[in-house]
């Protein structure tokens, strides 16, 4: 027994460093950040792990430690945003521990797709916080790339981090789910990167949405750009933050009845 937890034990450190090298890579390399498809690969493994209820720690720190690097890469390795970096990497952490106890409560029906419902969800929430100037988004690991994302220009500018999260969840089911590789899943991952980017490139002339009409929008209540974003704003991670409500709550309730 003691071998068979060595072994998990391993496997966790490799998905750790695996994650962390992935996510700083793509966090420092804005000019073309195709990384950040992958890097989310081995945090949701770790995930696997941590929804256990005897695993110590859940493994949730080192989900943590991995976001904190990534954030901290990405916002250039500025010492002056340190303490914001650890603020967000602990509430974007709970995407993960949602899922840990959705799966507790109501086992594997809802499935990692609430990792990315979760984390929408908090991205919403830190867009409704006072300090959403400085706050790091998915999303913005895409920002020097404008011309790979002009099909967000109904969507909103989040749409760009469920795009990323989605990508990272087909190539884990690809890879690290099953025990040998689906090449059909990773063709299908592929093209959900290059799908939208050839569609922007070749086929739109509108540009997309930019972080700073996002953030002008919910510092003033007003953008640049059209009145239909105006009025909608980030429509889907605002969904996905009422959906994310929603699910906890059935979770609890679950959790109750079970407890009873």
């Amino acid at each position: 027994m003691a071998k068979k937890n060595n072994t998990v034990f391993q496997n966790t450190w490799i998905l750790f460093a695996t994650a962390t090298f992935l996510l700083a890579a793509g966090g420092l390399m804005k000019t073309f950040p195709v990384l950040i498809f992958v890097g989310f690969v081995p945090l949701f493994a770790i995930s696997d792990l941590s929804k256990d209820k005897d695993s110590p720690w859940n493994h949730l720190e080192l989900i943590l430690l991995s976001l904190a690097v990534f954030l901290f890469c990405a916002q250039i390795l500025n010492p002056s945003h340190v303490i914001l970096v650890i603020i967000q990497a602990i509430l974007l952490t709970f995407a993960f521990a949602g899922y840990a106890f959705l799966y507790q409560s109501l086992g594997s029906r809802l499935g990692k797709f609430t990792i990315i419902f979760f984390w929408l969800g908090l991205e919403y929430l830190m867009l409704k916080l006072p300090w959403r100037n400085d706050f790091f988004f998915l999303a913005d690991a895409l920002e020097l790339r404008p011309l790979w994302w002009k099909w967000n220009a109904n969507l909103g500018y989040l749409a760009i981090t469920i795009w990323v999260l989605v990508v990272n969840l087909a190539f884990y089911l690809a890879i690290l789910k099953t025990t040998s590789i689906n090449w059909l899943l990773i063709a299908s991952a592929i093209l959900l990167i290059a799908g939208p980017v050839v569609y922007s490139v070749y086929f739109l002339e509108v540009p997309g949405i930019n972080r700073g009409q996002m953030i002008a929008l919910y510092n003033t209540g007003s953008t640049t750009f059209s009145e239909n974003y105006q009025n909608r704003g980030e429509l889907i991670s605002r969904s996905a933050a009422w959906v994310s409500v929603l699910i906890l709550l059935l979770a609890i309730v679950k959790y109750k009845i079970k407890k009873k």
